[in-house]
């Protein structure tokens, strides 16, 4: 009788665990719960009238089925809540890291062989630069320079032993044509961390009555994740949601926008120096974040930081995603062969990576590639937007836990996620993407003259007008 009541009440406890899982969860509506909670009163009825009719061994079995599936359902919201909590990334302490190189023929191969070298630094980070020679305790030189073009060549031409850059760094340097293939002919001899602080940029409203806006950034990472995020910003995407109207805006800035650089000192970037909008990532989302706010003339609440594999894997679980081409085009850089034909297209997670990523084979170039990236992301919210795919949320989080970062909180999402459960409704999505004119000028970043699209202010006077018109849920005036 002890062992039964034990079990009795194993049972009861390893119920409760799961219904408070699930009210903690808080994504639901109440009616559910309420029928979980019914569900489990009727077994457990069922269970008390098998015993009184001295079916002992069945009564057990049944207790033990209920108990595991309890305590596998309540273990996994816990694991879902953990993972979103993950992604609702507050932290806004970042990790940097600074490495000084020699080249691959030379006679330093490691940190002994730095001893009276002569190292280039960068002005742009001369003081944490100066930390990590410090941080060598051996006599070393330093050559300042405000060129990165500059440096590398005399580093190249023997000039300098050695530099100091941060590894993230040689993805500007390469995007000199005569650089490309830099990073292949150095190692990497030293190592030094650092961490940053970086403005917390939320601002927080009710997701569920007001309206709010949210920056999608696209990284690039050499990790393939999170742990060193800071790389080149190469899709920036400014969505404008209104919850009372169901409208969704999806707005494309260029990657090589020539901007204004905007940043908090913590930040460690460049305040007020103009630059390509792409290198505003490497100090951060939260830079480039504030960066197209000043462009803008906009608050933007919340920020979302995705890398490539993010597309893959997300459009996968999606089982693909239906996008419109207006042209018919042979996508590069997939290792299959991906294409799309004019009209309707069904793509899966490595052809829609190409989508987005394809600029080469329009006229229009990074452009298109925008408003390319703007079509696939309005079909993954219209697969998330389906009740049917609601009702998974948990599948894909625990999926997607390391493929992005947001600082919205975990609340504002789950409630987010429940309304739409609760009250589905059919959304409009409406796009419009920025344009400039290609020309050279002078990127800080890079220390020298590059690529750079001077932008079009009529068409950032029609993105102001169509985010204010989200705000008041009137018809948006300009789309593209």
């Amino acid at each position: 009788m002890k062992k039964n009541y034990f079990i009795f009440g194993f049972t009861i406890l390893s119920i409760f665990y799961f219904i408070f899982k699930l009210i903690q969860m808080n994504v639901l509506p109440y009616i559910y719960i309420g029928a979980f909670i019914g569900l489990f009163i009727v077994f457990l009825f069922l269970i008390y009238f098998i015993y009184k009719k001295k079916h002992t061994f069945i009564c057990m079995i049944l207790c033990i089925m209920i108990s595991i599936v309890s305590l596998l359902g309540g273990f996994y919201i816990h694991r879902t809540i953990q993972t979103l909590s993950k992604i609702s990334d507050s932290n806004t302490k970042k990790k940097k890291v600074l490495s000084i190189y020699s080249l691959k023929n030379s006679k330093i191969q490691k940190e002994e062989d730095l001893k009276n070298c002569t190292i280039g630094i960068l002005a742009i980070n001369e003081e944490k630069s100066k930390e990590c020679l410090d941080s060598l305790n051996c006599d070393t030189q330093y050559v300042v320079y405000s060129s990165s073009e500059n440096m590398i060549n005399d580093f190249k031409e023997g000039l300098l032993d050695c530099i100091c850059i941060d590894s993230m760094y040689l993805e500007i340097v390469e995007e000199n044509s005569e650089m490309e293939n830099f990073e292949k002919e150095i190692q990497e001899v030293y190592r030094y961390t650092y961490y940053v602080q970086q403005s917390n940029t939320v601002s927080s409203v009710d997701v569920i009555k007001e309206p709010f806006t949210v920056l999608i950034s696209g990284i690039d990472t050499r990790t393939g994740t999170f742990e060193d995020s800071d790389s080149r910003s190469d899709v920036n995407l400014v969505v404008c949601i209104n919850p009372g109207t169901h409208q969704i805006f999806l707005l494309s800035i260029p990657r090589d926008y020539y901007v204004k650089t905007v940043c908090d000192a913590s930040d460690g970037c460049a305040n007020g120096e103009m630059d390509k909008l792409t290198h505003t990532g490497w100090h951060g989302i939260s830079t480039t974040e504030k960066t197209i706010e000043n462009l803008l003339g906009i608050e933007i609440n919340y920020n979302v930081l995705v890398n490539f594999q993010t597309i893959v894997t997300l459009v996968d679980l999606l089982d693909g995603v239906d996008v419109y081409s207006p042209y018919n085009v042979e996508l590069s850089g997939s290792f299959h062969s991906c294409s799309v034909v004019e009209g309707k297209n069904h793509l899966n997670g490595e052809c829609a990576l190409a989508y987005a990523r394809e600029r080469y084979a329009y006229v229009d170039g990074d452009r298109q590639r925008g408003k390319n990236q703007m079509e696939l992301v309005k079909g993954i919210i219209e697969k998330c937007l389906s009740t049917d795919l609601l009702n998974h949320f948990t599948d894909i989080l625990n999926i997607m836990e390391d493929l992005f970062q947001t600082n919205m909180e975990t609340s504002q999402i789950l409630s987010f996620v429940k309304e739409q459960i609760n009250h589905p409704s059919n959304w409009s999505i409406d796009t419009y993407s920025l344009n400039g004119t290609g020309d050279t000028a002078y990127a800080y970043e890079l220390g020298d003259y590059a690529y750079v699209m001077i932008p079009d202010e009529s068409t950032i006077q029609n993105a102001k007008e169509d985010i204010e018109a989200i705000y008041k849920g009137e018809d948006i005036p300009y789309i593209n």
